[in-house]
């Protein structure tokens, strides 16, 4: 319920529809000199759907749907669910968001904690059975039962369906109690989403032994004391603000570790969600194609070549003052920031891209989480980037924004939780064990110095050495899967909905590698913790420990290759060598 200026004057002025931003505005209020019969419609049009939305707001009548983004098909539900008798029922198809949206979780709430919801099927279009509706729509069948005659074993749902037929998979339908979902999600109270029964059976496991990231209704707690914030700059509105990289060589700026310099003046990189992977801030570069008509910004991957140069640094297409940025953080003092990709799917290779990157600007498709320090930032990286979390991510979202409300309220094990000592290691704690691992994966450029120098490192950047990231990450994620409290047989089912990774590793290594990988550390894990006998990482050397190329300017001439004795007090990855 919102007047389109665009859809108004599509067929009256097509120029007028055309036409962008300001100048639309400037044409509209011509019209009342130039034509005042269409000004006067105009005018019309917009004043009577004011009216409406001031009648849903303000009569009293949709006291659940009536705020926010207004929308007819949650006002005819909310209505339905007003004429239901109290031992009575109703159906009505409606869009799947009348669960799961953030602007409808009011009327889903107050359905589920009443006991009123009895059924929620959800549908993807792809069959057509809605011929004239677009093969991504997702609608739902919702059934309310009167508040007189209340649902006593938990609703009946089901996600993801085709087809009719598909309800008769037992695996495809199961059942959630109020308590459930709110256990699920706490803060929103809206309705999660499985694929099978399985998948609900080990995401509540999970939620039992893990609280959420932040809770923000009952007993509000923030064990992290983190706070959030989406990027620092839009790409839009702000795009003033920013500079090209040939424009500021020309005006003298030359590179100094990622910044342009010139004299007391500096320019940073603007960060793009394209630009980082998992562990990884230099995953490509941006830059403008020079065939693409729209979303130009494309990216430019860089090798592996370039990963092993330290000095190499992801290069964006704008820039902005550091002054600029400055004003932006003026509360943050730290050299860099924790972020986390924005646009995103379930059906991705991984749903959930989160690195550490160098003190710069953000645009609004990197969403920020900013923790107390360094310590809390790494282990915090750790469990986002876990396939576990992962996991549970794809549970939890239904579109392809990765907004703050549907982070807030994923599991996630308290600091107090990766403070003790760790099972497979005595005399160590579970952060100790993690911390040297995640700071060889991220400390691979000289950029990010200042993130090792806050963990207690001063040694030089760690080698970009595939070999080594690979079991590195693989422990990393079988402590993840022991601390979420998985059975083997559910880590290997969790690792078996990620379908992209397992097939392209599969045509690469011939198995799904990833999979066989944690596993075994799982498994090794598992034996140190019942037998009482240490965990012998196959690390060699332990993680942590960083070999230097000495010698040479350039990736030429020859070198002499020595060990660095840098780590200071980073548990046994951080030996010193």
């Amino acid at each position: 319920m919102e007047f389109h200026e665009k859809e108004f004057f599509a067929k009256r002025d097509p120029d007028i529809a055309d036409a962008a931003g300001a100048k639309r505005k400037r044409l509209i209020a011509e019209l009342e000199a130039s034509d005042p019969a269409l000004w006067a419609a105009y005018q019309g049009a917009y004043a009577h759907t004011e009216a409406e939305a001031h009648f849903v707001r303000d009569s009293g009548r949709f006291p659940l749907c009536g705020q926010g983004r207004l929308n007819t098909y949650a006002l005819f539900a909310e209505t339905m669910r007003s004429l239901v008798g109290p031992a009575g029922r109703a159906g009505v198809i409606v869009p799947t968001g009348i669960a799961t949206d953030d602007t409808t979780k009011a009327f889903f709430g107050a359905i589920n904690g009443g006991r009123e919801l009895a059924g929620l099927y959800d549908f993807e279009n792809r069959a057509k059975l809605f011929p004239d509706i677009d093969s991504r729509i997702k609608f739902c069948l919702l059934t309310l039962s009167g508040r007189g005659r209340p649902v006593k074993d938990g609703a009946e749902l089901a996600f993801f369906c085709h087809d009719a037929s598909d309800l008769d998979d037992p695996e495809r339908r199961f059942r959630l109690s109020p308590d459930e979902i709110a256990l699920l999600n706490p803060n929103t109270l809206t309705c999660p989403i499985f694929r099978t029964k399985r998948d609900a059976e080990i995401t509540l496991q999970i939620y039992r032994r893990a609280p959420v990231l932040m809770r923000e209704s009952g007993s509000a707690s923030n064990p992290w004391s983190i706070s959030f914030r989406q990027g620092l700059f839009n790409m839009a509105t702000d795009s003033a603000l920013f500079q090209g990289i040939d424009r500021l060589k020309l005006q003298g700026y030359s590179m100094d570790n990622g910044v342009l310099r010139k004299g007391a003046e500096s320019c940073v990189r603007l960060f793009e969600g394209k630009m980082i992977g998992l562990y990884d801030h230099r995953a490509a570069d941006v830059i403008i194609s020079p065939t693409a008509t729209i979303r130009q910004r494309q990216p430019r991957y860089l090798s592996g070549d370039d990963h092993r140069d330290p000095a190499r640094v992801a290069l964006s297409e704008a820039w902005i003052e550091e002054r600029v940025l400055s004003r932006e953080l003026s509360t943050w003092t730290k050299d860099w920031l924790l972020g986390f990709c924005k646009v995103t799917s379930p059906t991705n290779e991984r749903t959930m891209v989160s690195t550490i990157f160098p003190r710069a600007g953000a645009g609004d498709s990197v969403n920020l989480i900013f923790p107390p320090s360094a310590r809390e930032a790494v282990l915090l990286q750790a469990c986002l980037s876990s396939f576990s979390f992962d996991y549970v991510v794809r549970q939890k979202l239904g579109g392809i924004n990765l907004s703050f409300f549907v982070v807030a309220q994923l599991a996630i094990p308290a600091p107090d939780v990766l403070a003790r000592e760790a099972p497979w290691l005595k005399a160590q704690s579970i952060a100790d064990w993690i911390i040297p691992r995640v700071l060889e994966l991220d400390y691979t450029s000289t950029d990010l110095k200042g993130l090792a120098m806050d963990l207690g490192y001063d040694g030089p950047p760690f080698l970009w050495d595939e070999k080594r990231r690979v079991p590195i990450r693989a422990e990393l994620d079988a402590c993840f899967f022991h601390l979420y409290g998985l059975e083997r047989d559910e880590v290997d089912y969790v690792m078996g909905t990620f379908p992209i990774v397992e097939r392209h590793e599969t045509e690469r290594f011939g198995e799904y590698r990833t999979k066989s990988l944690i596993l075994e550390c799982y498994d090794a894990l598992a034996k140190a913790a019942d037998t009482g006998e240490p965990h012998a990482s196959a690390l060699d050397p332990p993680a942590g420990t960083t070999f230097v190329e000495i010698g040479g300017r350039s990736t030429m001439g020859s070198r002499l290759r020595t060990r660095s004795t840098g780590m200071r007090e980073l548990g046994d990855g951080g030996a010193n060598y």
